[in-house]
């Protein structure tokens, strides 16, 4: 059967100097998603951990077609070069309940689009399903998908995935498009909070981290209202909800807990492919801190906030990236920070961020 995935944010895309884009996604996860056929019927199929990080499965999407939004039909050789427009590179790996890949977007039109915003990656595949109920992680399931195989990524706009535009087939195909699933209530030290289902076992798990103890209830319904995500210490974020006084204040709330959220999975996923050792328990600016030092443990950090670090951060990793670009164009990666030459424009743009930043305060003072 034909599935279509929720779409899921694509990293920062880089363009290169012959014009082409290349990013980074998450292709597909493991769990309980729910899915509304062509007919309207909407069924919980679970899909396992095994299953996904299967090496059949994590094959099936190495070298894939990108296209622009979702096509009509299936990809096969004899319409793939009427709708790709790049394609997933070879490596697929898992990455926690995921799977990570890069991407080359080849097209002009659609990195026109992605350049305008339209930056999320929805998976269409095929799968068996086989029809048994049962829980998985405290939620039911009605069915559960087994010989996953990828067959196309999607780039599409912000909320295109949803049940409002999915795509319809006929109900022969067997087609299917993944649904955002109704919130569930978690209870958190006496106060209550609606969830997406969806990432209910993920929430739970990066509470108990924190050394909190989340109880779930998906047989209560959860208010329309639902909270993306929660990121905080028990007792301030209760305090927080407790006074709001408005649905306004509430909705920002809600905004900025998830804006949290994501920074700090954006900070997180840095640190692993910088190979820097960061903890669960650290703050996202502690971590943003550390991988500064991996950086540039020249840098001192002393003394400044978190927007400065935030700030540093990110000017070091365009230097490092047009270092790399530099030296590339001049046949060869430098590795060693001692060969470098004050005359690389690289270094030298390097070397006027790090003054900027270390002199800021003295013009501020002024």
């Amino acid at each position: 059967m034909l599935r279509y995935d929720k779409a899921s944010p694509l990293s920062k895309p880089v363009r290169l100097p012959n014009g082409f884009v290349r990013a980074e996604g998450y292709l597909t996860r493991s769990g309980i998603f729910v899915y509304r056929d062509s007919n309207g019927r909407t069924v919980r199929e679970l899909r396992t951990p095994d299953e996904v990080m299967s090496r059949e499965t994590v094959d099936s999407f190495a070298l894939v077609p990108v296209t622009n939004d979702h096509p009509p039909e299936l990809l096969t050789a004899d319409n793939a070069k009427r709708y790709a427009v790049g394609a997933v590179s070879e490596q697929v790996q898992p990455d926690g309940d995921k799977l990570r890949a890069s991407l080359m977007i080849t097209d002009a039109k659609t990195i026109e689009a992605v350049q305008g915003g339209k930056v999320e990656l929805s998976c269409g595949y095929t799968a068996d399903v086989v029809t048994e109920s049962g829980t998985w992680n405290g939620q039911r399931y009605d069915a559960r998908q087994t010989n996953i195989r990828g067959n196309h990524v999607a780039i599409v706009d912000v909320g295109r995935a949803g049940p409002e535009c999915a795509l319809r087939m006929d109900a022969a195909d067997g087609a299917a498009q993944e649904i955002t699933m109704d919130p569930v209530m978690m209870e958190l030290g006496g106060a209550q909070y609606a969830v997406p289902a969806d990432l209910a076992a993920e929430i739970a798990k990066m509470l108990e981290a924190k050394g909190l103890s989340p109880t779930m209830d998906a047989s209560k319904a959860a208010p329309a209202a639902d909270l993306e995500a929660v990121k905080a210490d028990n007792a301030a974020l209760r305090a927080k909800l407790d006074g709001l006084t408005s649905a306004a204040a509430a909705k920002a709330l809600r905004e900025k807990l998830t804006m949290e959220i994501r920074e700090d999975m954006a900070v997180s996923d840095l640190a692993k492919r910088l190979d820097c050792a960061v903890s669960e328990s650290d703050t996202t600016g502690q971590k943003r801190r550390k991988i500064i030092a991996k950086l540039d443990a020249s840098i001192k950090l002393d003394g400044r906030s978190d927007a400065e670090c935030s700030g540093l951060l990110e000017g070091l990793l365009h230097a490092r990236g047009e270092q790399a670009a530099a030296a590339a164009r001049a046949g060869a990666v430098k590795t060693d920070a001692s060969a470098q030459d004050d005359s690389d424009p690289a270094e030298v743009a390097r070397k006027e961020m790090l003054d900027r930043y270390s002199n800021a305060h003295k013009k501020g003072a002024k």
